[in-house]
């Protein structure tokens, strides 16, 4: 049987990772998209926002009784009103009761049957305002003063970029075979753009994430005995690996795909892929590391 804390951290991982690809889902379908594209993946990945609307819903709720577990005695304690009425005063609790009702809206947004523009862009709207409260709890929000308000706004940018670069590769997968259809042209301006924009994400993902680990820690993370600092240097060497693969996409594949070159829709396909395992993966670190002493 899992531990509590080991619960924990897999619902941590699959609350952040649906709030990450449906704000980068979202993202990619309004505004990286040519309009011609739009109402097609509107249509192809509005059941999937919807599904990870209401994953985001039920993660945030589940995660507030395996917090009261943890600050109780157990699992016992994770269905106690009492513990959860006192984990809801702290703190915490008040940054996490405001996120569950945004996470509700969220749901509202997602709603039933087609989705709109009107409605996915109100979904985009409720994932930006989860990213940006998950950036007041944790490690960031251990400080105060100015430190702490540079550690919730570093915070805030880190989630975003990064959820603009991994959440935008599932409609990017979308958009590739078209590539092969009379869509091409429209289906290659919508990679174009994702990989110019990428490299704002990209950059500011890396430049967040120094910033985080000198606010947090106050040096590189050079103790591998440490738990936290271990896995904070394989989440740094995974995103590195990632960082390969997208600048070998930019300037290697997408090249090659602008000169109709027959193996590159499948090379980009596989590379894209790569890049989704290893972005999973360094959220799965961020959800056990977070949950640890720096």
């Amino acid at each position: 049987m899992l531990s509590l804390a080991e619960c924990y951290s897999a619902c941590r991982y699959l609350h952040i990772a649906a709030v990450m690809q449906a704000f980068g889902t979202a993202l990619f379908c309004e505004y990286l998209a040519p309009p011609a594209l739009r109402a097609g993946l509107r249509a192809s990945l509005g059941a999937p926002l919807r599904v990870l609307a209401w994953v985001a819903l039920a993660s945030a709720v589940v995660l507030l009784g395996l917090q009261a577990g943890q600050m109780g005695d157990g699992w016992t304690q994770t269905l106690s009103p009492a513990i959860w009425a006192a984990v809801l005063g702290t703190a915490f609790g008040t940054v996490w009761l405001w996120h569950m009702a945004i996470a509700l809206a969220a749901v509202l947004a997602a709603g039933h049957g087609p989705m709109t523009a009107i409605r996915q862009r109100a979904l985009l709207a409720a994932m930006a305002g989860l990213l940006a409260s998950l950036a007041l709890v944790g490690h960031t929000a251990m400080s105060e003063g100015l430190r702490g308000v540079m550690q919730r706004l570093n915070q805030m940018v880190h989630l975003f970029s990064a959820a603009w670069w991994l959440g935008g590769l599932l409609p990017l997968l979308f958009c590739l075979p078209l590539l092969r259809e009379t869509a091409r042209p429209d289906a290659l301006r919508a990679l174009i753009r994702f990989s110019r924009s990428g490299h704002a994400a990209v950059a500011l993902v890396i430049f967040t994430g120094i910033v985080n680990t000198a606010l947090v820690l106050g040096h590189w993370p050079l103790d591998g005995s440490a738990p936290y600092q271990r896995l904070l240097l394989i989440k740094i060497a995974v995103v590195a690996v990632m960082v390969i693969l997208a600048v070998i996409n930019r300037y290697a594949v997408v090249p090659a795909m602008a000169r109709h070159h027959p193996a590159a829709i499948r090379i980009l396909t596989l590379l894209t892929l790569a890049e989704m395992i290893l972005g999973n993966l360094v959220l799965i670190l961020v959800s056990i590391f977070a949950t640890l002493e720096p």
